[in-house]
Protein backbone atom coordinates (compact mmCIF):
# COMPACT_ATOMS: atom_id res chain seq x y z
CA UNK A 1 0.00 0.00 0.00
CA UNK A 2 1.23 3.43 -1.15
CA UNK A 3 1.40 5.64 1.59
CA UNK A 4 -0.93 8.71 1.28
CA UNK A 5 -0.02 12.02 -0.35
CA UNK A 6 0.04 14.66 2.14
CA UNK A 7 -0.72 16.65 -0.08
CA UNK A 8 -4.04 15.78 -1.25
CA UNK A 9 -5.56 15.41 2.14
CA UNK A 10 -8.00 17.66 3.55
CA UNK A 11 -6.51 20.93 5.53
CA UNK A 12 -8.24 21.22 8.96
CA UNK A 13 -9.75 23.68 10.44
CA UNK A 14 -7.84 25.87 12.93
CA UNK A 15 -9.24 24.93 16.35
CA UNK A 16 -10.57 27.40 18.68
CA UNK A 17 -9.77 26.83 22.16
CA UNK A 18 -11.89 29.08 24.90
CA UNK A 19 -10.09 29.71 28.30
CA UNK A 20 -12.18 28.81 31.12
CA UNK A 21 -13.91 31.68 32.51
CA UNK A 22 -13.58 33.57 28.97
CA UNK A 23 -17.25 34.96 28.89
CA UNK A 24 -17.23 36.08 32.78
CA UNK A 25 -13.81 37.43 31.47
CA UNK A 26 -15.19 39.47 28.72
CA UNK A 27 -18.41 40.95 30.03
CA UNK A 28 -16.75 42.01 33.08
CA UNK A 29 -14.56 43.97 30.93
CA UNK A 30 -17.25 44.96 29.05
CA UNK A 31 -18.99 46.37 32.26
CA UNK A 32 -16.09 48.01 33.43
CA UNK A 33 -15.61 49.84 30.46
CA UNK A 34 -19.06 51.42 30.69
CA UNK A 35 -18.24 52.05 34.68
CA UNK A 36 -17.83 56.03 35.80
CA UNK A 37 -15.82 55.79 38.66
CA UNK A 38 -16.69 58.10 41.37
CA UNK A 39 -14.66 61.73 42.10
CA UNK A 40 -11.95 61.33 43.42
CA UNK A 41 -11.02 63.48 47.10
CA UNK A 42 -10.13 67.50 46.72
CA UNK A 43 -6.11 67.34 46.13
CA UNK A 44 -3.96 67.94 49.16
CA UNK A 45 -2.65 71.83 48.95
CA UNK A 46 1.24 70.23 49.83
CA UNK A 47 1.18 66.98 47.98
CA UNK A 48 4.09 64.48 48.63
CA UNK A 49 6.54 64.27 45.74
CA UNK A 50 7.65 60.57 45.82
CA UNK A 51 10.40 59.03 43.40
CA UNK A 52 10.16 55.45 42.31
CA UNK A 53 12.69 53.38 41.39
CA UNK A 54 13.37 49.45 41.05
CA UNK A 55 15.63 46.91 39.80
CA UNK A 56 18.75 48.46 39.43
CA UNK A 57 20.86 45.47 39.87
CA UNK A 58 23.95 47.91 40.62
CA UNK A 59 23.55 50.97 38.00
CA UNK A 60 22.82 54.47 39.95
CA UNK A 61 20.93 55.69 37.46
CA UNK A 62 20.09 59.96 37.90
CA UNK A 63 17.33 60.48 40.82
CA UNK A 64 15.12 63.35 40.51
CA UNK A 65 13.98 65.63 43.60
CA UNK A 66 11.27 64.28 45.50
CA UNK A 67 10.37 64.10 49.57
CA UNK A 68 10.26 60.07 49.70
CA UNK A 69 12.34 57.72 47.40
CA UNK A 70 11.35 54.25 47.16
CA UNK A 71 13.36 51.35 46.20
CA UNK A 72 11.34 48.13 45.10
CA UNK A 73 14.33 45.84 45.32
CA UNK A 74 16.88 43.85 43.00
CA UNK A 75 19.47 46.39 44.04
CA UNK A 76 21.92 43.99 42.67
CA UNK A 77 22.90 41.08 39.95
CA UNK A 78 24.38 38.71 42.04
CA UNK A 79 23.13 39.67 46.15
CA UNK A 80 26.54 39.81 47.35
CA UNK A 81 27.83 42.42 50.15
CA UNK A 82 29.99 44.52 48.26
CA UNK A 83 26.96 45.31 45.61
CA UNK A 84 24.89 45.70 48.25
CA UNK A 85 26.69 48.06 50.02
CA UNK A 86 27.41 50.12 47.02
CA UNK A 87 24.01 50.45 46.38
CA UNK A 88 23.24 51.68 49.59
CA UNK A 89 25.82 54.26 49.68
CA UNK A 90 24.29 55.60 46.89
CA UNK A 91 21.06 56.00 47.93
CA UNK A 92 21.82 56.87 51.38
CA UNK A 93 23.64 60.01 49.85
CA UNK A 94 20.33 61.50 48.32
CA UNK A 95 18.86 64.05 49.14
CA UNK A 96 15.22 63.01 49.64
CA UNK A 97 13.89 63.29 53.07
CA UNK A 98 12.75 59.58 53.89
CA UNK A 99 14.40 57.11 51.20
CA UNK A 100 12.52 53.27 51.94
CA UNK A 101 13.95 50.22 50.42
CA UNK A 102 12.93 46.26 50.24
CA UNK A 103 14.69 43.51 48.81
CA UNK A 104 14.46 41.45 45.32
CA UNK A 105 15.09 38.40 44.28
CA UNK A 106 18.34 38.64 43.35
CA UNK A 107 19.71 40.25 46.62
CA UNK A 108 20.82 36.93 47.74
CA UNK A 109 22.36 38.32 51.33
CA UNK A 110 19.57 39.96 52.81
CA UNK A 111 17.58 36.30 52.99
CA UNK A 112 19.84 34.63 55.64
CA UNK A 113 17.46 31.39 55.42
CA UNK A 114 18.02 31.22 51.41
CA UNK A 115 21.70 31.25 52.46
CA UNK A 116 21.52 28.73 54.73
CA UNK A 117 18.71 26.04 52.81
CA UNK A 118 21.47 26.67 49.31
CA UNK A 119 25.28 27.45 50.70
CA UNK A 120 26.08 26.53 47.15
CA UNK A 121 23.72 28.92 45.15
CA UNK A 122 25.11 31.50 47.64
CA UNK A 123 28.93 30.33 46.86
CA UNK A 124 28.49 30.62 43.23
CA UNK A 125 26.99 34.47 43.53
CA UNK A 126 29.80 35.19 45.27
CA UNK A 127 31.87 33.86 43.07
CA UNK A 128 30.61 35.46 39.92
CA UNK A 129 30.07 38.50 41.41
CA UNK A 130 33.43 39.20 42.57
CA UNK A 131 37.37 38.77 41.19
CA UNK A 132 39.74 36.69 42.93
CA UNK A 133 41.20 39.47 44.28
CA UNK A 134 38.20 40.95 46.37
CA UNK A 135 37.56 37.36 47.62
CA UNK A 136 37.93 36.63 51.42
CA UNK A 137 37.16 38.96 53.96
CA UNK A 138 34.03 40.69 52.39
CA UNK A 139 32.91 37.15 51.54
CA UNK A 140 32.22 36.43 55.53
CA UNK A 141 30.26 39.56 55.95
CA UNK A 142 26.72 39.59 56.82
CA UNK A 143 23.56 41.73 55.94
CA UNK A 144 25.00 42.75 60.22
CA UNK A 145 27.87 44.22 58.31
CA UNK A 146 26.06 46.94 56.48
CA UNK A 147 25.70 50.26 56.59
CA UNK A 148 22.41 51.73 56.08
CA UNK A 149 23.19 55.48 56.11
CA UNK A 150 19.70 56.68 56.93
CA UNK A 151 17.93 54.45 54.70
CA UNK A 152 14.96 52.75 55.85
CA UNK A 153 14.68 48.83 55.31
CA UNK A 154 11.47 46.89 55.15
CA UNK A 155 10.91 43.26 55.45
CA UNK A 156 7.43 42.43 55.68
CA UNK A 157 7.28 45.23 58.19
CA UNK A 158 5.52 48.86 58.20
CA UNK A 159 6.57 52.23 58.68
CA UNK A 160 4.98 55.70 59.52
CA UNK A 161 6.74 58.66 58.31
CA UNK A 162 6.23 62.27 58.77
CA UNK A 163 5.63 64.89 55.87
CA UNK A 164 4.73 68.18 57.64
CA UNK A 165 1.52 67.90 59.05
CA UNK A 166 0.48 65.22 56.99
CA UNK A 167 2.10 61.09 57.76
CA UNK A 168 2.51 58.20 55.44
CA UNK A 169 2.09 54.17 56.51
CA UNK A 170 4.16 51.78 54.32
CA UNK A 171 4.61 48.15 54.19
CA UNK A 172 7.39 46.47 52.41
CA UNK A 173 7.65 43.11 51.32
CA UNK A 174 10.13 41.47 49.06
CA UNK A 175 8.40 37.91 48.41
CA UNK A 176 7.63 36.83 44.95
CA UNK A 177 6.02 33.91 43.10
CA UNK A 178 8.89 30.89 42.84
CA UNK A 179 10.89 31.20 39.80
CA UNK A 180 14.26 29.19 39.33
CA UNK A 181 16.09 29.34 43.15
CA UNK A 182 16.00 33.06 44.00
CA UNK A 183 15.65 34.93 47.51
CA UNK A 184 12.61 35.61 49.19
CA UNK A 185 10.37 33.35 47.24
CA UNK A 186 7.36 30.89 47.73
CA UNK A 187 5.28 28.30 45.65
CA UNK A 188 3.26 30.10 42.93
CA UNK A 189 0.24 28.20 44.42
CA UNK A 190 0.42 29.15 48.18
CA UNK A 191 -1.00 32.44 49.28
CA UNK A 192 1.14 34.17 51.12
CA UNK A 193 -0.69 38.17 51.07
CA UNK A 194 -4.24 37.21 52.53
CA UNK A 195 -4.56 40.08 55.91
CA UNK A 196 -0.97 40.49 55.44
CA UNK A 197 -1.80 44.20 54.69
CA UNK A 198 -2.30 46.41 57.41
CA UNK A 199 -5.35 48.49 58.14
CA UNK A 200 -4.69 52.49 56.59
CA UNK A 201 -1.38 51.42 54.41
CA UNK A 202 -0.75 54.36 52.36
CA UNK A 203 2.17 52.88 49.86
CA UNK A 204 2.83 49.55 49.38
CA UNK A 205 6.31 48.38 47.96
CA UNK A 206 6.51 44.93 47.00
CA UNK A 207 9.22 43.49 44.28
CA UNK A 208 6.44 41.59 42.40
CA UNK A 209 3.51 42.81 40.94
CA UNK A 210 -0.04 41.91 41.59
CA UNK A 211 -1.60 40.06 38.42
CA UNK A 212 -2.81 41.50 35.63
CA UNK A 213 -0.93 45.36 36.58
CA UNK A 214 2.30 46.04 34.63
CA UNK A 215 3.24 42.09 34.82
CA UNK A 216 4.39 41.71 31.20
CA UNK A 217 2.49 39.67 28.09
CA UNK A 218 2.71 36.49 30.11
CA UNK A 219 0.55 38.15 33.45
CA UNK A 220 3.27 37.02 35.55
CA UNK A 221 1.88 38.57 38.06
CA UNK A 222 0.92 37.15 41.51
CA UNK A 223 -3.42 37.01 41.67
CA UNK A 224 -2.81 36.56 45.40
CA UNK A 225 -1.15 39.70 45.90
CA UNK A 226 -3.69 41.28 43.41
CA UNK A 227 -6.70 40.57 45.75
CA UNK A 228 -4.77 41.37 48.63
CA UNK A 229 -4.47 44.94 47.07
CA UNK A 230 -8.17 45.05 46.02
CA UNK A 231 -9.43 44.79 49.38
CA UNK A 232 -6.68 47.01 51.42
CA UNK A 233 -6.57 49.76 48.22
CA UNK A 234 -3.94 52.08 49.49
CA UNK A 235 -2.66 54.93 47.33
CA UNK A 236 0.26 53.89 46.13
CA UNK A 237 1.56 50.58 44.59
CA UNK A 238 5.42 50.26 43.60
CA UNK A 239 7.40 46.69 42.07
CA UNK A 240 9.53 45.64 39.70
CA UNK A 241 10.60 42.55 38.93
CA UNK A 242 8.93 42.29 35.37
CA UNK A 243 11.25 44.82 33.20
CA UNK A 244 9.09 44.45 30.66
CA UNK A 245 6.14 45.54 32.67
CA UNK A 246 7.46 49.37 33.33
CA UNK A 247 5.38 52.02 33.48
CA UNK A 248 2.10 53.58 34.98
CA UNK A 249 -1.56 52.74 35.64
CA UNK A 250 -4.83 53.59 37.69
CA UNK A 251 -7.89 51.78 39.08
CA UNK A 252 -10.49 52.77 41.52
CA UNK A 253 -11.25 49.81 43.53
CA UNK A 254 -15.05 50.60 43.92
CA UNK A 255 -17.62 47.88 44.15
CA UNK A 256 -17.21 47.38 40.14
CA UNK A 257 -13.30 47.62 40.52
CA UNK A 258 -13.23 44.67 42.80
CA UNK A 259 -15.42 42.57 41.60
CA UNK A 260 -13.98 43.27 38.14
CA UNK A 261 -10.03 42.70 39.87
CA UNK A 262 -12.02 39.38 41.84
CA UNK A 263 -12.94 38.43 38.26
CA UNK A 264 -9.98 38.49 36.23
CA UNK A 265 -7.93 36.68 39.44
CA UNK A 266 -10.33 33.92 38.97
CA UNK A 267 -11.50 34.37 43.18
CA UNK A 268 -15.03 35.92 42.38
CA UNK A 269 -17.95 34.69 39.90
CA UNK A 270 -21.30 35.21 38.10
CA UNK A 271 -22.49 36.55 41.50
CA UNK A 272 -19.82 39.83 41.61
CA UNK A 273 -21.04 40.43 37.94
CA UNK A 274 -24.13 40.57 38.56
CA UNK A 275 -22.83 42.71 41.27
CA UNK A 276 -21.23 45.17 38.86
CA UNK A 277 -24.25 44.85 36.54
CA UNK A 278 -26.72 46.54 39.21
CA UNK A 279 -24.06 48.98 39.91
CA UNK A 280 -23.01 50.20 36.80
CA UNK A 281 -26.64 50.71 35.75
CA UNK A 282 -27.73 52.68 38.46
CA UNK A 283 -24.20 54.73 38.62
CA UNK A 284 -25.42 55.91 35.02
CA UNK A 285 -28.63 57.61 36.68
CA UNK A 286 -27.03 59.13 39.79
CA UNK A 287 -25.47 62.21 39.62
CA UNK A 288 -22.02 62.44 39.98
CA UNK A 289 -22.07 64.34 43.30
CA UNK A 290 -24.11 62.00 45.25
CA UNK A 291 -21.52 59.76 45.15
CA UNK A 292 -18.71 58.98 47.72
CA UNK A 293 -15.71 59.93 46.45
CA UNK A 294 -12.59 57.67 46.25
CA UNK A 295 -9.01 57.80 45.46
CA UNK A 296 -7.37 55.62 42.79
CA UNK A 297 -4.63 53.36 43.31
CA UNK A 298 -2.03 53.70 41.41
CA UNK A 299 0.25 51.16 40.34
CA UNK A 300 3.63 52.11 39.37
CA UNK A 301 6.05 49.28 37.51
CA UNK A 302 9.65 51.36 38.06
CA UNK A 303 12.41 48.61 36.74
CA UNK A 304 14.98 50.85 35.87
CA UNK A 305 16.93 47.72 33.65
CA UNK A 306 16.16 45.77 30.70
CA UNK A 307 17.14 42.29 29.57
CA UNK A 308 18.32 39.71 32.07
CA UNK A 309 21.71 39.81 31.61
CA UNK A 310 23.39 42.78 30.30
CA UNK A 311 21.88 45.04 32.61
CA UNK A 312 21.83 48.41 31.35
CA UNK A 313 19.13 51.59 32.49
CA UNK A 314 16.58 51.99 29.82
CA UNK A 315 13.66 53.38 32.01
CA UNK A 316 13.59 56.94 34.00
CA UNK A 317 12.64 56.88 37.51
CA UNK A 318 8.43 57.33 38.12
CA UNK A 319 7.16 60.36 39.87
CA UNK A 320 4.25 60.14 42.03
CA UNK A 321 2.15 63.24 43.93
CA UNK A 322 -0.42 61.58 46.59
Amino acid sequence: MQPDDESNRPIASPRQVRLPRHRLRFLSDKLQSLHHPPPQPPAPVRPIDIVCISDTHGTQPILPQGDLLLHAGDLTQWGTFSEIQAQLTWLSAQSHTHKVVIAGNHDLLLDASFRTKHPDRWTEAQRAAQPIEEEGLKQHMTDEDLEWGGIIYLQDTSITLVFGDRTINIYGSPLTPQHGLSAFQYPKDHDVWSSKIPPNTDILLTHGPPWGHLDGVKKSGCPFLAREVARSRPRLVVFGHIHVGYGIEEQVFDTVGRAHEGIGTGWAGWGSFVEMLVVVVGGRALPQNWRRRAYPTTFANAAAVEGWEDYKVKNAPIFVQI
